[in-house]
């Protein structure tokens, strides 16, 4: 199948839904190579005809080795999940029903394998588009970005207290993360590894004073790296200060609407919600501020953009008569940025590499999946530093710019006191905020 061929179960969803038998609909891919580990995002119209709407695609990658590496049946069903069980439940919060209005509407979809698929509505029509990865987000991007999230995280802070046996049964479901598991694959951890390692490496004295903290950072993480893992994805051990969070908040993932004729955003708009999860807020926003913005932009508003999202928040609850301070003090939404803070550290080593590459850098899915396929099948020890090697991420270009970006990280895990859990998570178990 071409990177913009539909599926015979998609192209029978969409004749079913729009009734437009014998007028040929038009797809074209949306998103660039390497943009989208979990299938084909294709827009699709029927041009021909004056009042033709538009729609997005989502359809599962069909690769076996693919699909079996990337858990691909269990993202596709949480996605799924989120739009059909907790989505229209978080609308319904508010007698205006506005309470929840950061995803667009999901129109169809399939969970028969290897076809699953999702139809959302086409947001473009409204005038959200995406901010390209290739653009830094601004200060007005990340702004826009956190309110978005704190509308989010707001429904699941509501909807506990109001029905909180509602709330757990869509917990259950998003409990177990899909993402760091116990049994997660060693290739996938392995590769995390790799990258701290390689940026420790890289590091030397004319990098600057803290140079040997930064190195000791990056060595801890790497050596406690899965174990690290699994404890910031544990909502239980945060609860009730856990929520549904997004699970994958990166800049590829959000849709801004602009004021006419400027570029100023004034909405955001969440999608891909295959890796949701039950877990502390905060993992969602160190996920984006440290994996997708420069050091600089979060010296300069680092307060301001915390302030945007626990007022926002704030004031959610507020239109539900709900008392934030009462609910999820400041007190411990700080103390969960110092406990969970590593949590970006962690995402940025996996996904930097990715971020900072070109379509022309990115390695084929495919090809690496089915390397990893065979060698989890093979009766020799596995060889996945090997793998790791032979499939590198980084070159000579993007390799300075992944120094910059994950060192950067690693100071402001130090400048904000969020270093605790690389320290103490082997001596002793990190205190449950109070």
């Amino acid at each position: 199948m071409s990177d913009n061929e539909l599926s015979d179960a998609v192209t029978q969803a969409l004749l079913e839904l729009y009734q437009r038998h014998g007028i040929p609909m038009v797809s074209q891919p949306m998103v660039g190579v390497g943009e989208n580990a979990y299938g084909q995002v294709l827009r699709v119209s029927w041009p021909t005809i004056a009042d033709a709407v538009t729609v997005v695609v989502k359809m599962a990658p069909r690769n076996e080795a693919r699909r079996s590496h990337m858990h691909v049946v269990d993202y596709y069903a949480r996605e799924v999940f989120m739009y059909q069980e907790v989505f229209p439940v978080f609308r319904a919060l508010s007698p205006d029903r506005n309470t929840f209005t950061v995803a667009p509407a999901l129109q169809a979809n399939d969970l028969k394998a290897p076809d699953e698929f999702l139809i959302f509505e086409d947001l473009s029509e409204s005038g959200f588009r995406p901010n390209s990865r290739s653009i830094m987000p601004t200060y007005d991007i990340v702004v826009c970005s956190l309110k978005a999230l704190a509308e989010l995280h707001a429904c699941s802070f509501i909807l506990q207290q109001t029905n909180p046996l509602q709330f757990k049964q869509l917990v259950e479901f998003v409990e177990k993360d899909n993402l760091f598991t116990p049994d997660i694959e060693e290739v996938t951890i392995e590769f995390g590894k790799a990258q701290l390692r390689r940026a420790r490496n890289i590091l030397n004295e004319s990098d600057g004073d803290q140079v040997a903290a930064v190195q000791e950072v990056l060595q801890l993480c790497e050596k406690q790296l899965k174990s690290l893992a699994l404890y910031c994805v544990d909502g239980k051990a945060q609860a009730p200060h856990a929520v549904i969070c997004h699970g994958d908040f990166w800049n590829n993932n959000i849709l801004y609407r602009h004021e006419p004729n400027s570029d100023q955003p004034v909405e955001a708009k969440l999608i891909d919600f295959q890796m949701s999860r039950y877990a502390p807020p905060v993992l969602d926003i160190v996920h984006y501020l440290f994996a997708c913005t420069e050091k600089r932009l979060r010296d300069e508003h680092f307060p301001a953009f915390m302030d945007a999202y626990y007022n926002t928040l704030d004031q959610k609850l507020k239109s539900c008569h709900l008392s934030l301070k009462d609910i999820y003090p400041r007190s411990v939404f700080n103390r969960q940025l110092q406990l969970y803070g590593v949590y970006g550290l962690i995402m940025g080593a996996f996904s930097l590499p990715f971020f900072i590459s070109n379509a022309n850098e990115v390695i084929d899915i495919d090809t690496v999946s089915e390397a990893i396929q065979s060698i989890s099948t093979s009766s020799e020890e596995p060889k996945y530093k090997e793998l790791i090697e032979e499939y590198e991420v980084l070159n000579a270009r993007t390799l300075p710019i992944f120094k910059r970006r994950i060192t950067g990280i690693v100071e402001d895990l130090i400048k904000y006191n969020m270093t605790e859990p690389l320290f103490k998570l082997d001596s002793e178990p990190i205190a449950k905020v109070l």
